[in-house]
Formats: structure tokens, C-alpha cells, sequence
């Protein structure tokens, strides 16, 4: 969409540059009047498609940034999730560190009573007989017989069950510590499976953080396209202006013309009538002879009203505009954008390479029709050289005669420039006859 619409940004650029042309003359034509309105019109509606996808645009990156808050946010919860996991990994570790140290202070109460009942063990099998016979020898009664024989018979059993307790003891520890073992476990895959959420997140918000960079461009691209339309409208609009008050001052002046003609015909008509009565009077009086004063009279009369009907409003023949620059660069034909678009158009006169400040002259005598600044044709002027023929300047750096004023052929007129849509400092010159562009070939020579 955008490159569509720099495409046609450029292609209603050059109809502004050269629909400047367009009002060359007072005679406006009703066609090219509404085809630069039309122009207008495509460049407003152009301008709104392109607000229009601005607004899409800056409401995208509203979405984008609310996403990329919402992400933000995520990470944020997984970070203290991994901290918090952290935390409880390194209480793990410290409950496996102290159950492992309670194992090992285990086992070593398991060794040293076995190893304590061993020796008694040992002792009891190496010195059996004579402890019996000893303990039966050294007994004041058979009381206190049976109370050593139980007495020996309780340490083993309390040999044996500190054993068993003691190897009880030890599955318990090692069970919580599988346990605990476990717990580290689960907690390391949480871990891991948190520190991935987040990478992939981070990459999400990577993405995201591009997206939106690239739709800021785009922003930045619709403000450039609609700063550079609302340019080209008010280019467009000065254009429409121009050639409405041209054509607003044609016609008052064609009015005035006009009036003035009819009034003249009737002024005309009634010294024709007086002259007529006159001579009838006198012809009336001095009879036949005067009669023939009378029709040599009116003779004279029509023949003087023909001669002022039959005066011409041309001016001669036309001179080339330029003293030393003959080289044409564009000729009045179908030629390529010479503002780098696409596509060709139709050149309404002939461009001639000058350096800025050469003199510019009238190809013909006549009257100054306009001489104004124009945002796409810079420093123009139009000459009025009767016969509905006028030429048009364009591009002047200066220009040196106002409206009305009358000029003669060769009388310089301005001086060459790059003002307005140019690329370089030349002269356009247009001519245009009866409302239409023609050849200014047909009319100067280099």
C-alpha cells in the first residue's frame, strides 16, 4: 500500500508541476480547469487513505506496546519465580548437607556399637565357661546367680536392639534424604523449565520490540507521505486559485470587451444614422447634386468602419527567448518523469538549459497577462499577443515586468532560474493557442 501511495504521490507531483501550465493563458479552458480540480480532489482523498492507514498503524503499535507490557510483566513474575526456586533449591541443598552429616554421625554410632558389641561378643565366647563358673562360684545365692545370668543376658539384648534401632535410624535418614534428593530434582526441572520460559519470552519480546520498530517506520513513512500531500495540496490549491481568478478575469474582461464593442457598434450605428440624416437633409435641399455628396459621404463611412473591423492583433514574427542558449533538453512530447516516478507524460512546451540570471525576453509584443510566484511553476509570466496566442516563462529567478504592462519583442522580461518544481536552472516556455498547448516550435526557432 505504501509504495502504491508513493506512486502516486510522485504522478500528481507532476501533474501540479505541469498543471501550472495549464493556466499559461487567460483562456482557461472548462476542461482543464476541472482536471486540476480532479487532481485536487485524488490528492485530499489520497491524503485520507493515508491518515487513515496512519491510524491503523498507531493503533497497531498501541496493541504491540500493551503486548510487549503484558510480556514485560511475564518475565518479571519469571524472574522472581526463578529467584524464589533459587531460594528453595539452596534450603534443599542445606537440609541434604545436614541429613547427610546426620547419616554419617549415624553410621558411626552404628560402627562403634558394633564394634563395642563384638568385643563383648569375643569376650563372652574367649572367656565363656570361666564366667559362668565364676559367676556361679562367685554367687551368695541362687538369686543372685539369676540376676547376673539376666544381667548378661539383658546387655546382649540391649546389644542387639541398639543395633537394630541404630539401622532404623539410618533408613529413616536415608530416606529423607532420598527425599530431599528428590524435592532438588523437582525443583531443578522447575528451574530449568523457568529459565527456558523466560529465554523464549525474552526472544517473544525481541520480536515484538522489531515489530514495533518497524511499524514506528512505518508511521514515520505515512507522517512523510501526508506532510508531503498536504504540500502537493496546497501546490494543487494555489494552482486551482490561480486559474480560477484567470478565468474569473477573462471573463470580466471579455464582459468589458464586449460592452465596449457593443457600445462602440451602437455608437457606430447612431453616427452612421446622424451622418445618414444628415446627408438626406442636405440632399433634401441642394437636390440631386448633393445627393451625390451624400452617397460619396457614406461611402467614406463604410469604408472607415471596415477598415477598424478588419485590424489585426498580431504582432509579428516571434524571436527565440534566449541570446546564446539554443539547446533544447525537452522537447513539447510524451517524455519520462523528471522527478524519478514511474511511467511517462506529456511535456506542454520546451525546456533551454541557462545559467540562473540570463535574460529572458519576449518571443512577441504584447501585454502582460500575469506575472507571479507559483509554489510549482516559481517565477512565471503570461503575454497576451492577441489572436488568442500567449506565451508562458516559467521558472524565472526573477522577474522584472508586473501585470498589464505592455512589452516588445526582445524587451527583457525576467531572468532564468530553478524556482518552483525544477531540477536545474533553465526556461520553460509554453504557447498556446485559442485554449490549447501547441508545438513552440511552430512559432521560435534556436
Amino acid at each position: 500500500m505504501h509504495k502504491k501511495v508513493k506512486n502516486y504521490i510522485a504522478a500528481v507531483v507532476v501533474t501540479v508541476i505541469f498543471g501550472a501550465a495549464a493556466v499559461a493563458n487567460m483562456d482557461i479552458s472548462y476542461g482543464s480547469m476541472e482536471s486540476e480540480k480532479e487532481s485536487l480532489n485524488n490528492l485530499k482523498s489520497e491524503k485520507a487513505d493515508v491518515e487513515k492507514i496512519l491510524a491503523e498503524l498507531e493503533a497497531k503499535k498501541g496493541d504491540s506496546e500493551a503486548y510487549l507490557k503484558e510480556l514485560d510483566a511475564k518475565v518479571s513474575d519469571i524472574a522472581n519465580n526463578i529467584y524464589a526456586l533459587n531460594q528453595q533449591i539452596d534450603q534443599k541443598n542445606t537440609e541434604i548437607n545436614a541429613t547427610q552429616e546426620l547419616i554419617s554421625k549415624t553410621e558411626v554410632e552404628i560402627s562403634e556399637q558394633y564394634e563395642a558389641m563384638k568385643l563383648r561378643i569375643q569376650y563372652m565366647y574367649e572367656n565363656g565357661n570361666a564366667s559362668y563358673i565364676s559367676m556361679i562360684l562367685d554367687s551368695k545365692s541362687i538369686g543372685d546367680f539369676l540376676n547376673r545370668a539376666e544381667y548378661i543376658t539383658e546387655l546382649t539384648s540391649y546389644d542387639r536392639q541398639m543395633l537394630e534401632e541404630l539401622q532404623v535410624k539410618k533408613n529413616e535418614v536415608e530416606a529423607a534424604k532420598a527425599s530431599l534428593d528428590k524435592q532438588l530434582a523437582d525443583l531443578q526441572v522447575l528451574q530449568e523449565d523457568a529459565e527456558a520460559e523466560k529465554a523464549a519470552t525474552e526472544q517473544l519480546m525481541e520480536a515484538k520490540n522489531q515489530e514495533i520498530a518497524q511499524v514506528n517506520a512505518s508511521i514515520t513513512d505515512a507522517q512523510n507521505q501526508i506532510h508531503d500531500l498536504e504540500n502537493d495540496i496546497a501546490a494543487q490549491q494555489e494552482l486551482v486559485s490561480e486559474m480560477e481568478s484567470i478565468e474569473a478575469r477573462r471573463k470580466a474582461e471579455e464582459e468589458s470587451r464586449k460592452k465596449a464593442e457593443e457600445e462602440s457598434r451602437k455608437a457606430a450605428e447612431e453616427e452612421s444614422k446622424r451622418k445618414a440624416a444628415e446627408e438626406a437633409s442636405r440632399a433634401a435641399k441642394k437636390g440631386s447634386s448633393k445627393a451625390d455628396t451624400t452617397t460619396k459621404g457614406q461611402e467614406a463611412t463604410t469604408s472607415k468602419s471596415n477598415t477598424s473591423t478588419n485590424q489585426t492583433t498580431s504582432n509579428g514574427k516571434f524571436i527565440w527567448p534566449l541570446t546564446s542558449n539554443t539547446y533544447i533538453s525537452s522537447y513539447f512530447s510524451m517524455r519520462n518523469n523528471p522527478f524519478g516516478g514511474s511511467g511517462t507524460e506529456f511535456h506542454n512546451g520546451i525546456d533551454i538549459p541557462a545559467s540562473t540570471g540570463t535574460a529572458v525576453m519576449a518571443v512577441s509584443g504584447g501585454q502582460v497577462a500575469w506575472s507571479s510566484l507559483s509554489s510549482s511553476a516559481g517565477n512565471w509570466i503570461g503575454i497576451d499577443h492577441g489572436n488568442g496566442i500567449y506565451s508562458v516563462y516559467m521558472h524565472m529567478s526573477s522577474r522584472l515586468v508586473k501585470e498589464g504592462d505592455y512589452v516588445t519583442a526582445g524587451q527583457t522580461i525576467g531572468l532564468v532560474g530553478s524556482t518552483g518544481r525544477s531540477t536545474a536552472p533553465h526556461l520553460h516556455l509554453s504557447i498556446r493557442l485559442n485554449g490549447s498547448y501547441v508545438d513552440p516550435l511552430d512559432y521560435v526557432s534556436p
